[in-house]
């Protein structure tokens, strides 16, 4: 009976000892890098639209996931759209002939959709083109 009994004991012991080790707490930790993604979408959207002095150019949507936020630059012709008032939802400026300006900087991610419309200068529109795009800070 004693035999039967230590067997017995040496059982449980041995089922109990297995639970006991998987029970430990194990871990892993997990990094994960996200490329930066930035982009600017025109939509003629109005385009053409004369409202006082503005001419409508449509609307933007601009996308970008910099953790640190991003600069909205305008790009044209060097010389050309001197005076030129841009509007963009709240953000306004008055580009200076210098062929590059920040038209809005933004201190984190941010997705949005703004109305954008010009005043033209003192030479008019003197240029066919110019380009939006997102410069990450």
């Amino acid at each position: 009976m004693i035999r039967k009994f230590s067997l017995g004991i040496a059982s449980v012991v041995l089922v109990v000892a297995p639970t006991a080790a998987m029970a430990a707490t194990y871990g892993f930790n997990l990094s994960l890098t996200v490329a930066v993604n930035c982009t600017v979408q025109h939509q003629p959207t109005g385009f053409g639209a004369i409202s006082g002095d503005a001419v409508s150019l449509g609307s933007f949507r601009e996308y970008c996931n910099a953790p640190t936020g991003y600069d909205l630059v305008i790009s044209y012709a060097p010389g050309s759209l001197e005076g030129t008032r841009i509007i963009a939802g709240a953000d306004e400026i008055i580009l200076n002939g210098s062929g590059q300006a920040v038209l809005s900087r933004t201190s984190g991610p941010r997705v949005r959709e703004r109305p954008i419309a010009a005043v033209p200068g003192g030479n008019g529109f003197d240029t066919d083109r110019f380009e939006l795009m997102i410069v990450p800070s």
